[in-house]
């Protein structure tokens, strides 16, 4: 029997221990917010995953997030790796590493619930690929999926998470271009020193943009902070066709922004400012006064505020961009002349209102000049909604650096 004083010893050790292990400064650097499948026919048997992410920090140590946030089973997972990609679906062989849960391989992820790997010896450069490869042996549903693939998924028959390549890529599982599971990767030991969340729709996703080639704006921006010595790992919180004040016109368009803000910013590990740009989906997929999805100027107002308030409750700095020009899209019915009526109203509060800590005009930035409520055409992926490649370009290198100085004197 122990002492009393042995016994307190103990007891102080035993709480000491998790205190401890929740004290290590995790970043995350590469984030896909969950949202549910499309379809319900959509099923993935036997068969080993390899997708590819590019992380905008770099560290010593990483870990593995993964989502069964729309399941309504249990989602087991038989056998997950990581290694550092060395081309194509190649892997650097050196570098993979099993990744665990609790010391276990394979993990079984409840309804509606996320799962934490082992944090796993892998050293990663900032702006550089991980490849994750996932294994499934039982015929399993794809309900959770994030619908924008920013990187490469490749797909191989059988159990193969630890082949040096895996030669099929551009498989579509029946959900389009979308991944499943996999939500987010973090890292330690890293000279990014917090998280700024770049939260938004599909111009924040990368809608249009070409996959595995880190051209969206949000990866643009974080090779220039890198490169500007800023230590800030910039992650992507974009959800194609997501809207701030309702969920989206279909499942695959997710929660609204109001609803899924705490989930993918205000409670991530590290996170220290957000820039968001959200509304222009609340304008172009609802119709006219009357309809119950019509919000105006200021509804999104209101809503944009309170993002404001709550980042700022918890300590985060703010950001927002003006919404971007739509007139003449493609997209039936998205745009109305009372639409545009309406962003120009959000515009200008935007503009004008102390609720963020800075404004980042990217209206201005892709506009056409000579044909105002217009993309410029050189910055027009051809729907007149979306901005392509050099659109993004131009919007990530508008952003003036000197809005993060303050992040060099974050504590180490």
């Amino acid at each position: 029997m122990l002492s009393r004083p042995a016994l307190a010893a103990a007891l102080c050790l035993a709480l000491a221990t998790p205190a401890m292990a929740g004290t290590q400064p995790w970043i995350p650097a590469w984030y896909a917010s969950p949202e549910p499948s499309a379809t319900d026919k959509a099923f993935v048997e036997d068969q080993t995953l390899r997708q590819i992410v590019r992380v905008s920090a770099g560290g010593t140590s990483v870990r593995v997030r993964l989502s069964n946030a729309y399941g309504t089973t249990p989602l087991h997972l038989d056998d997950i790796r990581l290694a550092r990609r060395d081309a194509g679906s190649r892997i650097d062989k050196a570098s993979d590493i099993a990744v665990t849960f609790n010391g276990r391989t394979g993990v079984t992820i409840a309804p509606g619930a996320y799962v934490l790997s082992d944090p796993l010896p892998v050293s990663v450069a900032p702006d550089s690929d991980l490849a994750v490869s996932t294994y499934v042996k039982a015929r399993t549903p794809l309900t959770t999926v994030h619908d924008i693939q920013r990187g490469a998924l490749y797909v191989a028959p059988g159990r193969q998470t630890d082949a040096l390549d895996l030669p099929t890529a551009g498989v579509d599982l029946g959900v389009g271009r979308a991944t499943p599971w996999l939500a987010e990767i973090e890292v330690s030991g890293s000279a990014s020193r917090g998280v700024l969340f770049t939260f938004g729709d599909s111009i924040t996703d990368g809608y249009g943009i070409d996959p595995d080639a880190g051209k969206t704006w949000p990866a643009i921006l974080s090779t220039r902070l890198h490169d500007a010595k800023i230590p800030l790992s910039v992650v992507n919180a974009g959800l194609s066709g997501n809207r701030l004040l309702h969920h989206g016109q279909w499942a695959r368009f997710g929660e609204g922004g109001l609803s899924r803000f705490d989930r993918d910013v205000l409670a991530q590990p590290n996170a220290q400012a957000v820039l968001i740009l959200i509304g222009i989906n609340d304008l172009g997929h609802a119709q006219g006064p009357g309809s119950w999805e019509y919000v105006s100027a200021d509804d999104l107002i209101d809503g944009l505020a309170q993002l404001a308030a709550r980042a700022h409750e918890r300590g985060l700095r703010v950001y927002a961009a003006t919404l971007t020009p739509f007139r003449d899209t493609v997209f039936k019915d998205y745009y109305s002349d009372e639409k545009e009526e309406r962003r120009q109203a959000i515009n200008a509060w935007i503009r004008k209102t102390p609720a963020f800590d800075g404004v980042f005009d990217f209206e201005t930035v892709v506009e056409d000049p000579a044909n105002p409520g217009h993309l410029l055409p050189a910055y027009d992926l051809g729907d007149h909604l979306h901005p392509n490649t050099a659109g993004d370009a131009a919007i990530a290198n508008a952003i003036p650096l000197s809005a993060f100085d303050w992040a060099r004197k974050l504590p180490k």
